[in-house]
């Protein structure tokens, strides 16, 4: 078992625990509160079997603990679905003593924690990830958020108490959902790991879970606890997600999938603005993965339009995270061009009659 904190010890703002049979003990790995005396255990329905299973943890840890089941996917980071969620909180009467243990993808991690984030001003929350997204990426660092016009776009940065990493759980997924998971541990290998980049370089999609998500999960860690609020390192994490989020919401692939095209898209810019072309690498890479490389079915005009949209945008440049070499990310303002050559390199076609792209 692997344990990384975020925030100092004995009280650290975040513990992550990497391992098998953890589904049953979150009530015992949870750290310890004593005004912490009820639970609410929010999941997607999919997963009900695993939040029964999380609840009797919590229960035999003494919680008075309830079971609240949210919509799947997306569909749960809407106001309407964290609107009901504040609901069944009230209903249940859920005090600033309470916590909020959410079991599902990233998507149910992203809402649950939005909601209680903002609940009562803010209440504890534990997560349980149940696909492997989720659990190198998603559930880890603090970042909640839902869906307002644009991906994310309103959220808020709370720390959950406790995530539980379930090797056993993950290894139940169905390969594409496994598959989408790789992709954010390889982004992170790119970040700050040039061993995990090799790793699937040399074994693809036969890399173990032991061998990737601990090692995954640590460059997120430490990037969080430098940069809590993403005031500069942690921008670093959204390599390949400025292409990603737009061809997402304008496609309506999966995260996973988006982003895959979207490392191909900063790879290009890469090679453009720093001439470290890794486009061929990550494409391998990523093919082998099973995972797409372009997204020829996107509109252009819609990316674009959903670009501008990004978090990352400042004083109305372009904003992007680029590679040096592996393992050294900077977030870069482009130009018109490289943004034309990043879309181009993904089956995006910037037409000679469109307008300026900004």
């Amino acid at each position: 078992m692997d344990r990384f904190l975020i925030g100092p010890p004995p009280d650290p703002a975040s513990t992550i625990v990497v391992g098998s049979g953890l589904v049953d003990r979150v009530g015992e790995l949870l750290p310890p509160r004593p005004s912490r005396t009820q639970a609410v255990v929010v999941h997607q329905p999919t997963v009900a079997a695993v939040a029964g299973r999380v609840a009797a943890s919590l229960a035999g840890a003494g919680l008075v603990v309830d079971v609240v089941e949210a919509p799947d996917g997306e569909a749960a980071k809407t106001l309407g679905a964290v609107g009901a969620l504040y609901r069944r909180f009230n209903d249940l009467r859920l005090d600033r003593g309470g916590l909020v243990a959410a079991v599902g993808g990233g998507a149910l991690c992203d809402a649950a924690g939005f909601a209680a984030a903002t609940y009562l001003r803010g209440i504890e929350a534990a997560y349980v990830p149940t696909t492997l997204l989720a659990g190198v990426d998603a559930a880890i660092g603090g970042k909640t958020g839902i869906n307002v016009e644009g991906k994310n776009l309103v959220g808020a940065f709370a720390h959950p108490r406790l995530v539980a990493v379930d090797l056993d759980v993950l290894r139940g997924l169905p390969a594409r959902l496994l598959a989408e998971g790789h992709v954010e541990a390889l982004k992170t290998g790119y970040v700050g790991d040039a061993g995990l980049v090799d790793h699937y370089r040399r074994r693809g999609p036969e890399v173990s879970l032991e061998e990737v998500v601990p090692r995954a999960v640590a460059v997120k860690a430490k990037i969080v606890e430098a940069d809590f609020r993403e005031g500069d390192r942690r921008a670093h994490l959204n390599l390949g997600h400025t292409v990603g989020h737009a061809v997402e919401t304008a496609t309506g692939r999966s995260h996973g999938e988006a982003v895959a095209v979207g490392l191909v898209a900063a790879a290009a810019a890469s090679a453009k603005v720093t001439g470290f072309d890794w486009v061929d690498d990550v494409r391998r890479i990523l093919e082998g993965l099973g995972m797409p490389t372009s997204a020829p079915d996107a509109d252009p005009r819609r990316v674009l339009a959903l670009m501008g949209l990004d978090k990352k945008r400042s004083r109305g440049a372009w904003r992007m995270v680029l590679l040096e070499e592996v393992g050294v990310p900077r977030v870069v303002d482009v130009d018109d061009a490289t943004v034309r050559a990043a879309l181009d390199a993904v089956g995006i076609a910037i037409d000679d009659e469109e307008p300026r792209i900004r």
